[in-house]
């Protein structure tokens, strides 16, 4: 009943970063609950990180990206 490694990390390290954010140890029971959810969500795709990674890197930058700081489609 494990997760890949790559939901392992990001639950590992979002559990960390909130822990830190929030200074509080509310996080820890947060953090378990969460574990479920990406249990869940590896059981019906367990590479939807790695193609998420994938698909940002490979996609091209917009045109306009400079004009308003991130991709946009739309003038």
């Amino acid at each position: 009943m494990g997760l890949p490694m790559f939901y392992a990390v990001i639950w590992m390290a979002g559990s960390v970063i909130g822990f830190v954010w929030a200074e509080s140890f509310w996080m820890i029971p947060v953090s378990a609950l969460i574990y479920p959810a990406f249990w869940l969500a590896a059981e019906w795709d367990p590479h939807f990180f790695d193609v998420v990674t994938i698909v940002s890197k490979k996609t091209r930058r917009t045109k306009n990206r400079d004009h308003w700081g991130a991709d946009s489609y739309e003038p």
